[in-house]
């Protein structure tokens, strides 16, 4: 329980009990963003994933299933860093037990206060040069299901070059 919205006394308070002020228009969502890296195998990589709209809205928790390619990229032994994140106050559980899916739940008592980097997920390179790794959220939750959640999945590719390269799309 770390919404709140649990009281054994009486029925159960909404999640959505906040009234915005007259003329204010509808809530907008919250839009999280993976990227498209190249990199080449055998190594560690960092996966910035982004997020737009989640300052001031009461965030204190959320979760998601991460789809990838395990022929491609395997998760390491702590696979999601939250320092210097917009989620450095929060705690993180982790769960990478079947692969190809990576379970994450973040949660704290402290909101997140601003947009940026949401959090850094870690894991190696493992493929042949070429392979393709796709990074798609399966499923992905803010405080309990409010406000909606629209977002851009990512990819990893191997590449021969030493070089990193992250982008993310025009939006």
């Amino acid at each position: 329980e770390v919404s709140g919205n649990w009281n054994p006394a009486t029925h159960a308070r909404p999640i959505g009990s906040r009234q915005l002020a007259v003329g204010s228009g509808p809530e907008r969502g919250i839009a999280v963003e993976l990227p498209q890296i190249v990199t080449s195998s055998d190594k560690e990589i960092i996966i910035p994933v982004r997020v737009q709209g989640a300052a001031n809205k009461e965030i204190i928790s959320y979760e998601f299933d991460l789809r990838y390619d395990p022929a491609v990229i395997q998760p390491q032994a702590v696979p999601v860093d939250v320092a210097k994140t917009v989620s450095r106050g929060l705690m993180v559980v982790t769960n990478p037990n079947e692969p190809g899916l990576l379970r994450v739940v973040v949660y704290g008592p402290l909101p997140i206060d601003e947009n940026g980097l949401l959090l850094n997920l870690i894991f190696t390179a493992v493929g042949a040069v070429g392979s393709i790794s796709s990074l798609t959220f399966e499923r992905i939750m803010f405080n309990e299901g409010e406000p909606r959640v629209e977002f851009t999945d990512g990819q990893i590719e191997i590449s021969r070059s030493d070089r990193k390269t992250t982008s993310y799309s025009e939006n």
